[in-house]
């Protein structure tokens, strides 16, 4: 967003500035052209009047003088043309210019101004002739006074440099006005985004600071945070009822299960296969309302995320499911390189993956066979649990991941809240699990995790 800011602002400049100098600098190339003819014009006339009196009184070498001295001075040229010819010049070239000789023989009374290019190759210049029309000593003579359009335009583009180096300056002071101000538009919305940010990680008493930054940005941090208050309030409501709930429901179930168990040993009870069916369905809910309390707790926890060994955890959870798997008939096999680190919430990976094996032992008939691999791709890494067991359709392993499912075929007395507890636990780990269909038939889950680089 700042630099978005500051390009608009800088564009905003850019455009300002070319707008303001441009007109300016076609302005002064104008002013200067026109005023390089006006400056002629007024000198033309003065040396007229000199050179009128000077030729009046057979004074040519006087006239030559003040020719002279006024072209050291001025760096322009003077020439007098008269009787058909140059009279003289401040330069020997000018007596060669036939282009000048012919404005001159061609002047009247009104003189002449404008350009010419010189016919000596020196470019072209800037001329006025006036008649020296008070001259009796001479037929028709004339002054021509020219400058060279190159001073002219070496004075131009001296000024626009000069105006392009303001406008580099007024782009500099531009560019740190903007940095200036997208700084403080954009260092108060940093600070909003990490608070918000914070909160949603789960840090619920972090709230946006309402007294810095402009009013508009004073008032959303208000905003945000009375949203907060109200969804935090919501939030921490919910989990209370969840957790009152579920201790109260323990309690009940809890004494249920005793007297049902009781009435189960005592003497005269026939329907002994009916109480077998309640109490597992007690066994059940009490595993539901363990899931359930599990859930609220997960809710609420804040994540914070350590460096694990894949490698170690993954043998470890394997050498306590072995034992099982032998006596289920199932051979389990590891995959895990050494060296293998991924970011976790403390404690978490152990219950996923205490999940997950748990579904694929009962997914997986006798003789079937539950692997564990694991390896780095880019920046993370993935667990993957499979089996060789029935699996799942598309649209069973969607379902699978929510609440309280449970499988058609299923007839494990689950409660259907395992899965929705290890994609809880991966998320609070940031990261995410999806279920697969595995090479040569079964289920693959794999979760992906942030690799850990600075383990």
């Amino acid at each position: 967003m700042r630099r978005r800011l500051l390009a608009g602002f800088l564009l905003f400049a850019v455009i300002a500035t070319a707008l303001l100098v441009v007109p300016i600098g076609v302005t002064l190339q104008a002013h200067e052209s026109s005023n390089t003819v006006h400056v002629l014009k007024r000198d033309t006339g003065a040396l007229a009047v000199l050179l009128t009196d000077a030729l009046n009184h057979d004074s040519v070498s006087r006239a030559i003088q003040l020719t002279q001295s006024y072209a050291l001075a001025t760096g322009r040229q003077v020439m007098v043309v008269a009787n058909g010819g140059v009279l003289f010049a401040s330069a020997r070239r000018q007596t060669h210019d036939r282009r000048l000789i012919a404005i001159a023989e061609a002047t009247g009374a009104l003189g002449k101004s404008g350009t010419s290019r010189s016919a000596n190759g020196e470019g072209s210049q800037y001329y006025v002739a006036a008649e020296l029309t008070h001259v009796s000593t001479y037929h028709h003579a004339v002054l021509v006074v020219t400058s060279p359009v190159k001073i002219t335009n070496d004075r131009i583009h001296e000024e626009w440099r000069d105006l392009v180096l303001y406008g580099l300056l007024v782009l500099v002071l531009a560019c740190f006005f903007g940095i200036v101000i997208s700084g403080s538009l954009v260092r108060p919305l940093r600070r909003i985004g990490r608070d918000v940010e914070a909160v949603g990680n789960g840090e619920l008493d972090v709230r946006v600071d309402e007294t810095t930054g402009p009013s508009e940005l004073r008032a959303l941090a208000r905003v945000i945070n009375a949203t907060s208050a109200r969804l935090i309030t919501l939030l921490e409501s919910q989990r209370a009822f969840v957790q009152d709930a579920s201790h109260q429901l323990r309690t009940p179930l809890t004494s249920l299960q005793l007297h049902l168990e009781n009435l189960r040993v005592a003497e005269g009870v026939t329907n002994e296969n009916d109480l077998n069916n309640v109490l597992a369905e007690m066994n059940r809910l009490s595993r539901m309302v363990d899931s359930l309390l599990a859930l609220a707790r997960n809710e609420s926890k804040t994540p914070v995320l350590v460096a694990v060994d894949v490698r170690e955890l993954v043998a470890e959870r394997a050498e306590v499911w072995r034992a099982l798997a032998a006596e289920m008939e199932l051979e389990m096999v590891i995959d895990a390189p050494a060296g293998l680190w991924a970011l976790a919430v403390e404690d978490v990976l152990e219950q996923v993956l205490d999940n997950l094996l748990s579904n694929a032992f009962d997914a997986t008939p006798a003789g079937g066979r539950v692997k564990i691999e694991s390896f780095a791709a880019a920046d993370h890494v993935e667990i993957h649990v499979i089996d060789n067991g029935p699996g799942l359709g598309p649209v069973e392993r969607e379902m699978a991941l929510r609440r309280f499912w449970r499988g058609r075929e299923n007839h494990s007395e689950g409660t259907g809240l395992g899965l929705s507890i290890v994609v809880q636990l991966i998320q609070l780990s940031g990261g995410s699990i999806e279920l697969r269909d595995a090479e040569g038939g079964g289920l693959d889950a794999a979760i992906t995790l942030r690799r850990a680089t600075n383990a």
